[in-house]
């Protein structure tokens, strides 16, 4: 047995909104929706080997009537290893976003920041330093 990947489906408030917030300020690109145009149910972005999925509530709930959700946003942190985080933190103050975790370097030997997105998930970058 071999896990292959893992990709939240993070509830969102509006599924647009959240695919432009991705796509803009973080050169993530749209694979996939639901449906094709107009308003989205659902979908999945992707960059390099990250994937990310976002569903509005409603949607989700009609698809698993047996989950008993009804909040968004995070209860952890979604932390997202990467190269040329100093450029990407430049642009993230630069577009003025929500800046939730300031620049730092840790014990653990990683130079990280981290965002909160407009629906309320914590995404933590991180470059070995």
């Amino acid at each position: 047995m071999k896990l292959e990947s893992l990709s939240p489906n993070l509830i969102a408030d509006s599924v647009n909104a959240s695919v432009d917030f991705y796509t803009k300020n973080f050169g993530f690109t749209l694979i996939t929706s639901v449906p094709d145009k107009g308003t989205y149910d659902w979908a999945m972005i992707q960059r390099d080997g990250v994937t990310l999925m976002f569903q509005s509530l409603k949607s989700l709930k009609e698809d698993m009537p047996s989950l008993n959700l009804d909040r968004k946003g995070s209860l952890g942190t979604f932390f997202i290893k990467m190269n040329g985080i100093e450029e990407l933190y430049e642009s993230a103050k630069k577009a003025k976003l929500d800046i939730a975790l300031e620049w730092r370097v840790t014990f653990y030997g990683m130079k990280e920041f981290g965002v909160k997105d407009p629906d309320g998930y914590y995404m933590v970058f991180a470059e070995d330093k």
